[in-house]
């Protein structure tokens, strides 16, 4: 299985293109696209409540707090890009703390949206069993009345599996406000 061209989706849809986006985004130059904006906060009150949205904001800051801030990593990583050299350097250091910064940023911000993704995932699971129990019925009923299951439909619902959790994944990341009326 590892060799075939299914895992090799899961590779890219779960695995790449976060881990892209994560290292890539934070090249961006505008600092404020990783800030989780006003309309953002807003919409996530106004979806959960403003008690389930600062319980969700507190997870963030104590796991973020507890993985990265108390570990020692943080610091560690912005003490190595916070001095600058007395030779030129094109503005390659500015360029890397900037990265930096936008990393922590975009790392805070996937913790954030987890966090509020989080009290979805009992309903979302919940429907997630009845999803793949419906599919799998459906294809043994047709199996089972001699009938024909489409290894073409069930290619396609596989990979239309991936893709959503792939861009759910991605979500995490990406530099833009995600409203929570569209999660």
């Amino acid at each position: 299985m590892a060799g075939s061209r299914f895992a090799g989706h899961i590779r890219v849809w779960l695995l790449a293109a976060p881990l892209m986006l994560c290292v890539l985004a934070p090249m961006l130059p505008e600092s404020e696209r990783f800030e989780i904006g006003a309309d953002e906060q807003t919409s996530v009150e106004a979806v959960l409540g403003e008690v389930r949205a600062s319980g969700a904001t507190g997870a963030a800051n104590e796991r973020f707090r507890a993985w990265f801030v108390d570990s020692g990593l943080l610091r560690s990583s912005l003490s190595g890009s916070a001095s600058s050299s007395a030779l030129s350097d094109a503005g390659a250091s500015d360029l890397g703390r900037r990265w930096v910064r936008n990393f922590w940023m975009t790392i805070y911000r996937a913790l954030y949206r987890a966090a509020v993704v989080h009290t979805w995932a009992f309903g979302t699971i919940v429907f997630l069993i009845a999803m793949l129990n419906d599919g799998a019925v459906a294809r043994r009923i047709k199996a089972s009345a001699a009938g024909f299951a489409s290894p073409l439909s069930f290619h396609l619902a596989a990979h239309g599996l991936l893709v959503t959790f792939g861009i759910g994944a991605s979500a995490l990341l990406v530099p833009v406000p995600l409203l929570a009326y569209c999660w």
